[in-house]
């Protein structure tokens, strides 16, 4: 494995074998290519603090905490050591899957520690990070935000790609713009990045009940797009914004939603009961998040 150390940026897949392990490492290698990037397939190993060894009763003789405290660490070591053979395996996989579409720019890296903590360490590295929603070691229902996800989007200064389905190719993109600097960002990332092929087709939505202000907000937008070779749609609705939103992924058929994330916050409130959540909750296709 490579020493990613010595790499400038790079589109990061995280990977750890889920349902959407290998959707990550195609929606990577699309974005890698369009980027001219080296691929990064990163595999974490978080440390097992759960035991099956259910005997933890403080009725134990000294002899029989030892023996126990000896079998905790051997069971912990067994658990380390299936992690670690199951993420080189994966690694492997990918990076096959990879090579056989004709990108040879790919790297793999096998870290200790949390996702979170290691993309914050790489924080400068990283172009775009990519992962999915549900992944092996966090078994929340589909429609709930883990801590792992808050954390990353609140705290990880990059834009953030989340798979929540198979693969398919990007052909539309819809921004969702509401001025702010999250949606400004987005609308810049997606406008002129090379991250999106040029005959990518854009939608910019603006949710807004004032009429008069989705005007300004829809004149800015036109403003911040520089190439007007582009192919985009502008689409003002009224209404509630999540139900709004989804109406429009429908009708338009597309294939990545684009969205500001929250800012920075110490309240789990900042981030539960936002736009920003509910979008990740509802949202059935690829979202870009940034800040």
């Amino acid at each position: 494995m490579q020493d990613i150390k010595s790499i400038e940026q790079a589109v990061f897949a995280c990977v750890d074998g889920s349902k959407y392990s290998e959707a990550v490492c195609d929606y990577a290698l699309h974005i890698a290519k369009q980027l001219n990037l080296t691929l990064v397939l990163l595999n974490t190993i978080e440390h097992p603090n759960a035991s099956s060894i259910t005997n933890l009763s403080g009725n134990l003789t000294l002899g029989e905490r030892d023996l126990l405290l000896n079998e905790l660490s051997d069971e912990d070591a067994q658990k380390n050591k299936e992690s670690i053979n199951h993420g080189k395996e994966i690694l492997k996989e990918l990076k096959e899957r990879v090579t056989d579409k004709g990108y040879s720019n790919v790297v793999i890296s096998q870290r200790h520690g949390t996702l979170y903590e290691n993309l914050k360490e790489l924080e400068d590295k990283l172009r775009v990070v990519i992962f999915g929603f549900s992944g092996m070691g966090h078994m929340q229902k589909e429609d709930e935000v883990g801590s792992c996800v808050e954390n990353i989007i609140r705290d990880v200064d990059a834009p953030i790609i989340l798979v929540n389905k198979e693969y398919t190719p990007i052909k539309s993109v819809m921004i969702a713009f509401n001025g702010e600097s999250g949606s400004t960002k987005a609308l810049e990332e997606l406008s002129s990045s090379p991250m999106l092929e040029h005959d990518v087709k854009r939608y910019v939505v603006n949710i807004n009940n004032n009429q008069n202000r989705s005007d300004e907000l829809i004149k800015h937008a036109k403003e911040i797009i520089k190439d007007e070779t582009l192919n985009c749609e502008f689409i003002q609705k009224s209404g509630e914004p999540l139900e709004s939103i989804l109406e429009c992924i429908e009708k338009n058929s597309i294939d990545m939603l684009a969205i500001g994330s929250y800012s920075h916050g110490k309240l789990k409130t900042a981030l539960f009961g936002s736009l920003t959540t509910k979008l990740i909750q509802n949202v059935k296709i690829p979202l870009v998040i940034l800040k």
